[in-house]
């Protein structure tokens, strides 16, 4: 795995994402909210589980989980990373890494003018 997955509530931060990690060379694949997903979360003794049955849709029912926990108004962006790379690139060595943090960074002070 190479390029994590992102989710984002809002569409606009979501496509700013996606060109800036471009820029940073870090980049991360915008993956959609997939709202049929949300009963894979249901549970017969709890308000709700916290991962899907059967390991299936992992980063997306992660990412659904977290929107329940958010409230409307709220922008939010879930990064499903690895903490590592796989293999050696240039300025990155194989290794410890958190995929997706450059972009992310660069998002954050562009955004919000830090």
């Amino acid at each position: 795995v190479e390029i994590p997955g992102s989710f984002c509530s809002n569409e606009e931060d979501g496509r700013v994402l996606q060109d800036q990690s471009k820029g940073e060379n870090d980049l991360v694949w915008q993956l959609p909210l997939h709202a049929p997903y949300r009963k894979m979360l249901d549970s017969s003794i709890a308000d709700m589980k916290n991962c899907s049955t059967g390991g299936f849709a992992g980063a997306i029912t992660a990412a659904l989980y977290l929107k329940e926990f958010v409230s409307k108004p709220t922008r939010w962006i879930h990064i499903d990373h690895m903490g590592f790379n796989p293999s050696s690139k240039p300025g990155r060595p194989e290794g410890g890494e958190a995929q997706g943090m450059r972009a992310l960074f660069k998002f954050v002070m562009n955004t919000f003018n830090v």
